[in-house]
């Protein structure tokens, strides 16, 4: 505590002095018929001194008036006067303009003989603090009540002590007919069961929880994505629960009915596929029946051809939408795994693709044993889109190289690796995605037929029904792997 100048005796008070208060005795100065026209200081500390007084001379014997005439305007002057009047000590906040802007002070003013004790505390930076945390409640409140999800705030009893015009028009009611009242008085024990279950849950762990059904938000009708939590004390003691719902009945709604959509074009192309088989089987063997005849002319037989290569695109095809349909809506790929030697599979695929494609060829390197228990048509598929799409996208004058490793004795795996550009970054997450099709590379040729977008989502598929996977690397100095890991039985995962 800074000592008092000026005065061996200590007014009322001054022992309660905070250390950074300025405290000043004040003797009145009065007129001749008693009125209180200025006061002298009598004494005063550190504080005081650069508060109320001047640089040059100090603050004791000088009028408080001519040394700080700010006291005057802001009111501190006329309250130094009714406490020396009255003799009652008064507290009251001021404000006074500073050469750095506004000053706020706390003022308690004591009565003292003829004249008053001056405590000043400055309490411009809590004022600041103050004002800030009103705005900041201001616009709190003013985003919760024009918020459109309900938000609101539930006691320990499960009673509503907080809410927003949003929750008040779930309950289809006006607030003060919701506060104070809970889930089961407003929507009656069965109804509430859901929300005051998930209301228990929050309480119990003290961790925000988010949930989403037709029963846990409030009112009802309606699907809710409700987040909850707890309030907690400084000590951190919980003492409510706050909650935020929000309608997600529309969005539930174009969902399903996404799903529905979905599901029909998914049953479409199946019937599709499979109506589409007996004519194009049709197709094919009269076509194979005009081939063999000897009598056909040249460009006879080039038509002939021609319809028998389209009508074979054509069954590819109609094959890719019955496996689709059958990985969607069967619950995975059927196999009919027996004893395969995976080498002699890649052999077939390879010389049925390399006619197509003189300009590239396709390098077959085995190492150690390719027996395994699979279904020798689908690994066929797999080998068929997976060479057939490292053909379509190297240079040409380059090869595709395909491995078969035995990786021990439980796993067979399989790489088919391609030069060119790299796959693009942004194509990745979407690669085994069905009816995707990569863009064709910049100053690559446009490939000559286009699929379905279907060929590296069945092969996923037929992977997976094996129980093994599918890894892909791909960059400007490697190139483009494939990488297929087969157990040696295949073990298809169970049912989904």
């Amino acid at each position: 505590m800074q000592s008092v100048r000026g005065s061996n005796k200590r007014p009322v008070g001054v022992a309660e002095i905070s250390p950074s208060e300025a405290v000043v005795v004040l003797r009145s100065v009065r007129s001749a018929v008693g009125g209180i026209l200025d006061f002298e200081c009598v004494s005063a500390n550190g504080y005081a001194e650069r508060w109320l007084g001047r640089e040059e001379r100090p603050l004791v014997r000088q009028r408080l008036l001519e040394e700080a005439p700010w006291v005057g305007e802001c009111g501190l002057f006329a309250v130094c006067v009714r406490v020396a009047v009255r003799r009652e000590p008064e507290v009251t906040r001021l404000s006074r303009q500073s050469p750095v802007g506004t000053v706020w002070l706390q003022a308690r003013v004591s009565p003292w003989e003829d004249g008053t004790v001056v405590f000043l505390e400055d309490l411009t930076e809590r004022m600041a603090a103050e004002e800030a945390l009103r705005r900041d409640h201001d616009l709190l409140h003013a985003v919760i009540e024009s918020a459109t999800d309900a938000v609101y705030v539930k006691d320990l009893d499960g009673r509503y002590v907080l809410l927003n015009p949003a929750t008040a028009s779930a309950f289809n009611r006006e607030p003060h007919e919701i506060l104070g009242r809970s889930d089961a008085e407003l929507l009656g024990p069965d109804a509430a069961v859901a929300t005051l279950a998930h209301d228990r849950a929050v309480a119990e762990s003290g961790q925000t929880a988010t949930y989403e059904d037709s029963e846990g938000g409030p009112g009802t009708d309606c699907i809710w994505q409700t987040t909850k939590g707890v309030l907690r004390r400084g000590d951190g003691t919980i003492y409510a629960l706050f909650g935020i719902s929000r309608d997600v009945t529309a969005r539930h709604r174009v969902e399903q009915e996404r799903q529905e959509e979905a599901r029909f074009q998914e049953r479409f192309i199946g019937v599709l596929g499979h109506d589409l088989g007996n004519p194009l089987a049709a197709v094919r063997l009269s076509s194979a029946a005009l081939l063999a005849r000897d009598t056909l002319t040249p460009d006879v037989r080039r038509v002939v051809e021609r319809i028998d290569g389209s009508a074979g695109r054509m069954a590819r095809l109609v094959k890719q939408l019955l496996d689709f349909t059958r990985a969607r809506m069967a619950g995975g790929i059927p196999l009919r795994p027996r004893e395969v030697s995976l080498e002699e599979v890649c052999r077939r695929i390879i010389s049925e693709l390399e006619p197509a494609h003189p300009q590239r060829g396709v390098c077959l390197e085995v190492q150690g044993d390719s027996q395994g228990i699979w279904d020798e048509e689908r690994l066929g598929q797999v080998l068929s889109n997976l060479v057939g799409n490292a053909l379509q996208h190297s240079p040409e004058g380059t090869q595709v190289r395909v491995r078969l490793a035995a990786a021990d004795a439980h796993f067979q795996r399989l790489e088919v690796h391609n030069g060119g550009p790299p796959i693009p970054d942004s194509l990745r997450p979407r690669l085994f995605a069905p009816f995707h099709r990569a863009a064709p590379e910049p100053g690559q040729p446009k490939p000559q037929h286009h699929g379905l977008g279907l060929g590296l989502y069945i092969v996923s598929q037929i992977v997976t029904a094996h129980g093994g996977w599918v890894d892909v690397a791909s960059s400007s100095d490697a190139g483009t792997c494939f990488s297929v890991t087969l157990p040696r039985v295949a073990r298809p995962p169970g049912p989904r």
